[in-house]
């Protein structure tokens, strides 16, 4: 799913708009595709699939053993989620600097590619804090967490709409806080401040519901169907 963003970034590029594509101007509609389109599925998928593999798998049983905390089991593949969104960053970019090469798209030097390769992650870690209280809510649970991936996906792709409240749009914000001007073509002026406030509620939010996780270990498993019992006899 990374390489699908540098992917449509470059189908993108070959509409005749009249616009002049560069280097910086592919890697922030790579940066937008990412944070509206596909990787808020991607963290959920990620999510929900490193969260309920316990339950699917059977081997919570063995895991709650240990006398760690349920929350901090959890906080524990949380963290992971985070260091994989920078690996996948990572790959993102490359498969996009690739790209870039055989598109010849101008403006590619040490100093811009370093600086977009930061902007872009920063703004995938940006779309990891937003979309967390939503992992927190459905990914948690072997049975519904597939309806959290889809209400990511409703999530990110709000984030293509424009306007001035979008300031306090998590989505959007995580943008905003990378490149203010990202919706400079459509006549909108965002700002740093609100995204950033907007972020830490979101954070914030996000250490509430993991603080007050209710839900035992035991008490998450997966939906079974139940087996006809064959009568005995004639």
């Amino acid at each position: 799913m990374t390489i699908l963003s540098p992917l449509l970034s470059l189908f993108y590029s070959t509409a005749n708009t009249g616009r002049t594509w560069t280097f910086d101007y592919y890697m922030q509609q790579v940066m937008i595709s990412n944070c509206t389109l596909f990787f808020p599925i991607i963290i959920a998928l990620i999510a929900g699939y490193i969260i309920t593999r316990e339950y699917t798998d059977d081997t919570m049983k063995n895991i709650i053993t240990i006398p760690i905390p349920y929350k901090q089991l959890l906080f524990g593949k949380l963290l992971v989620l985070l260091l994989l969104t920078i690996c996948f960053s990572f790959a993102g970019n490359m498969i996009a600097f690739i790209i870039n090469i055989f598109a010849g798209f101008p403006g590619a030097h040490f100093g811009n590619i370093l600086n977009m390769f930061l902007r872009v992650t920063g703004a995938n870690i940006g779309i990891y804090i937003s979309v967390l209280p939503i992992i927190l809510m459905f990914c948690c649970s072997a049975n519904n967490f597939l309806g959290g991936v889809a209400l990511a996906f409703v999530y990110g792709y709000f984030g293509t709409f424009e306007g001035t409240l979008l300031n306090y749009y998590p989505i959007k914000a995580s943008m905003i806080l990378i490149d203010p001007n990202c919706g400079f073509e459509y006549g909108y002026t965002y700002h740093i401040f609100p995204a950033f406030i907007t972020i830490i509620l979101a954070l914030m939010i996000s250490m509430i519901i993991l603080l007050n996780k209710k839900k035992e270990p035991g008490t998450l498993t997966v939906v079974k169907k139940k087996k006809a019992v064959r009568k005995k006899g004639w």
